[in-house]
């Protein structure tokens, strides 16, 4: 039982939850996935703040969360898609006037700034393409194929590195990352997305399969990568403590947030989902 140790432990926890999670997506509609959606991005955001922004003032965070969500709902519900731009151009606007006026020490106002609108764009913006997702034709089934691949590569990864690896992928930012889990990260999203094929979206060719698993896979190993890089620049282990046992809500979607974006823009202009 030593091999089940606590990390494991922990991403089986994750990958367990898929069953109620794919019961989650089947049976509500897209206004209760894009309610969960809103609800994770706006933690999540706030999670990134207090971790990199821990001297800047509550309110200030709260308007960055504020300006997130807007966002997210925005890619969600508006009508116009050229909505989002004008809308970031005021977010930015707004951001950097709010630290010409409230910012106590000048040194921090170009990096505190920069921090408060790379939250907008690093956690709502990329977790609105699940809710985008589904909306498209055979929405949840696509769905389903994203929360899999993402967590079962993560799973695959943690699982053939700590059997068999040998070679650091990162360690300067990772060192329990190596070269072999990331070629089982690979693996176990190829087998994710063959399943998808073969049981519940048999419209995907086998190219598909290989387009959207190795990306997707590489792209979730990406996501881990960057998160991980956030918490060491401020020396933490955590992104929060909202999941005992678990770290922050932030350290659970790091890899849906780079592998979301590619599925849902994949399955729209690739394969033509509407």
């Amino acid at each position: 039982m030593a091999f089940l140790d606590r990390d494991l432990l922990r991403r089986l926890s994750i990958v367990a939850l898929i069953p109620p999670l794919v019961w989650l997506v089947l049976q509500r509609g897209v206004l209760g996935v894009a309610c969960v959606v809103h609800l994770v991005a706006a933690l999540a955001q706030a999670e990134l703040y207090a971790m990199t922004l821990r001297d800047e003032a509550r309110a200030l965070r709260a308007v960055g969360v504020g300006l997130g969500l807007l966002a997210g709902v925005v890619v969600v519900w508006a009508p116009a898609p050229g909505l989002l731009l004008p809308l970031l151009i005021a977010t930015t606007m707004l951001l950097a006037t709010l630290q010409l006026f409230g910012h106590r020490e000048l040194p921090r106002a170009a990096t505190a700034t920069a921090l408060l609108l790379f939250g907008v764009l690093y956690v709502p913006l990329p977790l609105a393409t699940v809710a985008l997702l589904k909306r498209l034709e055979h929405g949840p089934l696509w769905l389903v194929l994203l929360l899999s691949l993402t967590w079962l590569a993560d799973t695959g990864a943690y699982l053939v590195g700590r059997a068999w690896g040998r070679h650091k992928l990162y360690p300067r930012i990772s060192p329990g990352k190596s070269v072999e889990g990331a070629v089982g990260a690979v693996a176990a999203g190829l087998g994710a997305v063959a399943v998808a094929k073969l049981w519940y979206l048999p419209q995907l060719g086998w190219g598909d399969v290989l387009l959207i698993a190795v990306p997707g896979s590489v792209l979730g190993m990406l996501g881990d990568l960057v998160e991980s890089m956030l918490k060491r620049s401020v020396g933490v282990k955590d992104s929060g403590r909202l999941l005992p046992g678990h770290g922050g809500l932030l350290d659970r979607i790091d890899a849906l947030l780079f592998v979301a974006p590619y599925v849902y823009y994949y399955a729209h202009f690739a394969l033509g989902a509407v």
